[in-house]
């Protein structure tokens, strides 16, 4: 598998990704999501390597087929908070037509690499509740159920 950091010139291939993404979670979550474009503006900023940002690509030959997103984080300066550092994956995406073929296992497996070399006590992730291949795949590689959001909707 080739994983490598991102860079701008992935910034279009990028761009379809995150159209992925986002049209999925609409599916799951139409009351509350929608179909949408990434920020470039914000792409560039991880690209860049900004607010301790890092973007990992997945390719072959040269078509940029998967993508993870992380960002160094630090514990909230609260009392009740252990100090730790955490890898947050931010966000994780393969190609509809790559799905199943271990290339989202590879992705995490290079964001566990790139927390230990930056010395990160853990990675933390948020999944929609009615994304189930993705949770399963999450659990699968060691990921447990930490905390739980709730929404009650308003009619």
């Amino acid at each position: 598998m080739n994983i490598r950091k991102a860079v701008q010139a992935d910034l279009p291939k990028i761009k379809n990704l995150y159209f992925q993404l986002f049209e999925q979670m609409a599916h799951h979550e139409p009351d509350y999501m929608q179909t949408a474009h990434q920020d470039e503006s914000f792409l560039q900023r991880v690209i860049a390597g900004e607010d301790q940002f890092t973007a990992f690509v997945y390719g072959e030959d040269d078509e940029v087929k998967g993508i993870v997103i992380t960002q160094l984080q630090q514990s909230p300066p609260y009392n009740c908070f252990v100090p730790l550092k955490c890898m947050y994956l931010m966000d994780i995406v393969v190609d509809a037509d790559m799905r199943g073929m271990g290339i989202g296992k590879a992705l995490i497996d290079c964001v566990k690499t790139w927390a230990k070399e930056n010395e990160a006590d853990y990675v933390e992730l948020s999944v929609l509740s009615k994304n189930a291949s993705a949770a399963a795949l999450y659990l699968h590689e060691g990921f447990e159920p930490y905390s739980l959001s709730m929404r009650l909707k308003i009619e």
